[in-house]
This record gives structure tokens, C-alpha cells and sequence, in this order.
């Protein structure tokens, strides 16, 4: 999973000139993960990279606790749900909500 840290540095790099495939070298970061940096870098969304990075971070805790068994309080779920509707766009949001009205989700 890309963490916040690697892709700054590749941002510092694309910046700089690098090149995909040095920025690898450079990061240790598969090509696939910098080629989506890259993408997010040269279409200027990099705030949104950042903000579904800290969605993934805040899923993974909650998968984690989960299959330890500790669960989650009443508001995690609340909260889990805030961080997916900030870090995704209205027609990604609408999808979701239409997901859980169905019930199916």
C-alpha cells in the first residue's frame, strides 16, 4: 500500500525531473504505484491522492480491529463513513449511498 511519506518523496522527485523508472529506484516503489503518482502528479490531483491515502489508512485500522474481534465503538462507523464521502467525488458518493440504501452492501 503507497503510505503518505513515499509519495511526497516521489513528488520531490517528479519535481525535480526524475524520471518513473528512477523514481523507482530512488523510492523502491513499484512501478505501478509511481506511475499512479505520476498520473495524480500530471493531472494535477494531488489532493485527492492524499485524501484517499488517509481513507485507506483509516480502513485498514478499522479492518484490523475488526479481526481481532474488538469491534468498533458507534461513532468508527460514523467516522468511516465521513473520511469515504471527503476523500471521493459526488457521482462516487452517490454510488455508495444508492449501495446502502439497496441494502446490498
Amino acid at each position: 500500500m503507497l503510505k503518505t511519506d513515499a509519495v511526497e518523496k516521489a513528488l520531490d522527485l517528479l519535481d525535480l525531473g526524475y524520471t518513473y523508472p528512477s523514481i523507482t529506484d530512488e523510492t523502491g516503489m513499484p512501478p505501478e504505484d509511481v506511475s499512479a503518482v505520476g498520473n495524480a502528479y500530471l493531472s494535477g490531483q494531488t489532493d485527492q491522492l492524499f485524501r484517499e491515502l488517509k481513507l485507506a489508512s483509516v480502513l485498514e485500522l478499522a479492518v484490523g480491529r475488526l479481526r481481532s474481534g474488538q469491534g468498533w465503538d458507534k461513532g468508527t462507523t460514523g467516522d468511516v463513513l465521513g473520511e469515504i464521502l471527503h476523500a471521493y467525488s459526488e457521482h462516487v458518493k452517490k454510488a455508495l449511498g444508492l449501495a446502502l440504501l439497496s441494502g446490498k452492501f
